[in-house]
């Protein structure tokens, strides 16, 4: 099964879910937002790889009020989920797009992404990083809070059990749990280092990892 049918059957719960399954939620997606390089009355324009239900834009919004927000993703089923989130909302959009074989258009301030690009093989996660340097305005910024890879055999044993130990210290229901470890199966995480890498060979500068707690990282660059 794919990350698109898989994520297609999840949409309903997804959000739902999320702050169960992603430990230190608070933290993780407060990090992010706070790589957005723009005062906060600022009409920037934003676009969210890979949005899903729109979690992360929604929490971009209330933080960047007169921001425009694209939301893209594969999964009509997920967009939906945003389309019902921000209804009535104009400045949100929705482009449904395959990022390993379609380019993307327009100009933006500010390109992110959450929990989404380790969907990736590693090779296309490298074009979509050079794909969203080519439509980030000079001195706009691309971050990440996504999953990385162990370094080791060993190192990602340690992640999933972290990962694990965490999710259910936060109440999450064994068969929850367990769906969220079959999913887990359509994951191509990468390692820090070859993320970042990638997103210096994209052409992007000031590349730094801002928060990390075993798997779960937050990093950032910038176009020069």
């Amino acid at each position: 099964m794919d990350a698109k049918t898989v994520f297609d059957n999840h949409a309903s719960g997804y959000d739902v879910l999320r702050r169960k399954l992603v430990p230190h939620f608070d933290d993780f997606y407060g990090m992010a937002l706070e790589q957005i390089p723009y005062p906060q009355d600022a009409a920037i324009r934003i676009l969210d790889l890979g949005a899903g239900t729109g979690l992360l834009s929604a929490l971009a919004a209330e933080v960047f009020p007169n921001a425009r927000f694209t939301l893209a993703d594969i999964s009509t089923e997920m967009l939906g989920k945003a389309r019902e989130r921000f209804a009535g909302k104009a400045n949100f959009q929705y482009l449904v797009i395959d990022l390993e074989r379609e380019a993307l258009t327009g100009e933006y301030e500010v390109a992110f992404s959450s929990l989404a690009l380790h969907h990736l093989e590693h090779a296309l996660l490298a074009q979509v990083f050079r794909k969203a340097y080519e439509v980030i305005v000079p001195g706009g910024a691309f971050i990440n809070a996504d999953q990385t890879l162990g370094t080791s055999a060993e190192n990602e044993k340690r992640y999933q059990a972290r990962w694990e130990a965490d999710v259910i210290a936060q109440g999450t229901a064994e068969a929850d749990l367990a769906a969220a470890i079959e999913r887990l199966k359509v994951d191509k995480t990468a390692t820090l280092a070859d993320q970042m890498a990638w997103l210096r060979e994209a052409g992007f500068v000031e590349v730094e990892c801002w928060y990390k707690w075993y798997r779960m990282a937050v990093y950032s660059g910038r176009k020069r």
